[in-house]
């Protein structure tokens, strides 16, 4: 008699506990719904409609200027970037290592960094967010020059 109440009690909480997890599932999965319906239904500027905006900045680093120390805090922060809403590409970029000799090199302490974002507004707000005002001044003193541009697919 013991043993089958046990397992008519087992039988409940692991019933019970499925049914807590099939609930959580299924209001989580609403909400998603609701957040995909949100954002069908939201205006959408030019750039989103037409694929987003690129940004191509380009880094040259001074004589002195630790390149591995640079890349290091660069690359620090490129996760937490492309966790950003609106983010579809952020990587840093230097010269490729091959022994072809016909594309042109910049050299080791040119880099660049190539950005997609769904919008405007997203790369505005990317440039906002608290993390790249803490990182802008950790290699902005590295560096001779840069130049941010914002480009668009000719279509």
């Amino acid at each position: 008699m013991a043993k089958q109440i046990f397992r008519l009690i087992v039988h409940m909480v692991v019933v019970g506990t499925l049914a807590v997890m099939v609930l959580s599932l299924r209001s989580q999965l609403n909400e998603a719904k609701r957040e995909l319906a949100r954002r069908a239904a939201a205006p959408q500027s030019p750039a989103q409609r037409e694929g987003g905006v690129y940004v191509l900045c380009r880094f040259d680093l001074k004589p002195d200027a630790d390149v591995a120390d640079y890349a290091a805090k660069t690359l620090g922060v490129v996760p937490t970037v492309r966790a950003e809403n609106g983010c579809r590409l952020y990587t840093l970029l230097k010269d490729a290592d091959t022994d072809w000799d016909k594309p042109m090199k910049f050299g080791e302490r040119t880099m660049f960094m190539l950005e997609k974002w769904d919008s405007v507004e997203a790369l505005k707000a990317h440039l906002e967010t608290p993390h790249m005002k803490a990182f802008g001044p950790t290699v902005r003193d590295m560096r001779t020059s840069s130049t941010f541009h914002v480009l668009q697919e000719v279509k």
